[in-house]
């Protein structure tokens, strides 16, 4: 999977969760009590003997499900969700073994995924049209979502998506990705045997490795819940399935890549996806980014491509403003429809 070259499973599994600061703003001192909501299950949805936590705020239509990226929890969504929940209703959910939501059975693909995500749609009675908004590997499976159910979904957000094409579009970038990944998932592996083992839970070499430190811009409460949640087996077994579905996650895609027709389809497309790269390397991997974004916007009469300056692949952490633009663009073109 085309993840940024500078993030392993250490940054995807574990910083992520914390929601580090933007690279635009400065660490945060004093804890952001608003943020206690996601120290805390939202409603609980059975799909058939398992349970997804899924957050929604706001009403109007039509509806907005923010789908995370590898390794991901909805609070990922913090500084998008409220701000559009001010004009529709925006939906968030924590994927299998993932924040509040049961644990499902492994591998854990995209298309097992997109399958879970219809089944959450069905069981909370989530009203069509969707505007589906993917990060990452999100957006892998809303486009499998949207394969499958093209008439439940209104338009496409992908937030720096992964490419099915990203090996042949810059082969020797794909080499280097491919061996910092393995590296990384075997640091993973070293976690999840260790969190088996409880010793993530525990003041212990593996858990200063493996758990990250405290958030100064959380409350101790939150802090707590998001370094309980990174001692678990689940959350390691199922990061880890996600990274390692990748072949069939590709083969899925590629599979789907069905014409969208007029589909309204946005790429948001961050410019600092390689940073840390030399001049070179990240040239030759950002001719293959953007190859593969222009791509997947071909799929669509009606895709595009937008640049998003001054953000790394966490554009929802650096330049939500760039998504909420996005989304609400998509959503007063539905409502303008005769």
């Amino acid at each position: 999977m085309n993840l940024p070259l500078r993030m392993g499973v250490a940054a995807t599994l574990a910083m992520i969760l914390t929601s580090v600061p933007s690279r635009a703003e400065p660490a945060p001192t004093v804890p952001d009590a608003t943020l206690d909501a996601y120290a805390a299950p939202a409603e609980s949805i059975d799909i058939g003997g398992r349970r997804l936590d899924l957050r929604c705020s706001g009403s109007g239509t039509p509806t907005v499900l923010l789908e995370a990226g590898q390794g991901m929890s909805s609070m990922s969504w913090r500084k998008v969700q409220p701000a559009l929940a001010r004009s529709m209703r925006v939906c968030a959910y924590d994927r299998a073994g993932l924040g509040f939501s049961d644990a499902a059975p492994l591998p854990r693909t995209a298309r097992a995924e997109a399958d879970d995500l219809h089944a959450l749609v069905r069981s909370a009675k989530l009203a069509p049209p969707l505007v589906l908004v993917g990060h990452s590997l999100g957006s892998y499976i809303v486009r499998l979502y949207v394969d499958a159910h093209r008439a439940d979904v209104a338009g496409l957000v992908l937030v720096d998506p992964v490419s099915e094409t990203f090996a042949q579009d810059a082969p020797d970038a794909a080499a280097r990705e491919a061996k910092m990944s393995a590296e990384n998932t075997e640091y993973g592996r070293r976690c999840g045997e260790a969190a088996h083992k409880g010793d993530l839970a525990h003041a212990t070499p593996a858990a200063q490795a493996c758990v990250p430190p405290p958030n100064p811009g959380f409350s101790t409460r939150l802090n707590d819940v998001l370094r309980a949640r990174v001692a678990s087996p689940s959350y390691w077994d199922t990061g880890l399935s996600e990274r390692e579905s990748d072949a069939a996650n590709v083969a899925a895609v590629r599979a789907a890549r069905t014409p969208l027709g007029a589909l309204p389809l946005v790429v948001l497309a961050a410019d600092g996806t390689n940073d840390g790269l030399a001049p070179a390397e990240r040239a030759a991997a950002d001719a293959g980014y953007d190859a593969g974004r222009k791509r997947i916007a071909s799929l669509s009469s009606a895709g595009r491509v937008v640049r998003v300056a001054h953000s790394s692949h966490n554009v929802q952490e650096d330049r939500p403003d760039a998504i909420i633009e996005a989304v609400e663009h998509l959503a007063a073109q539905w409502r303008r429809k005769p």
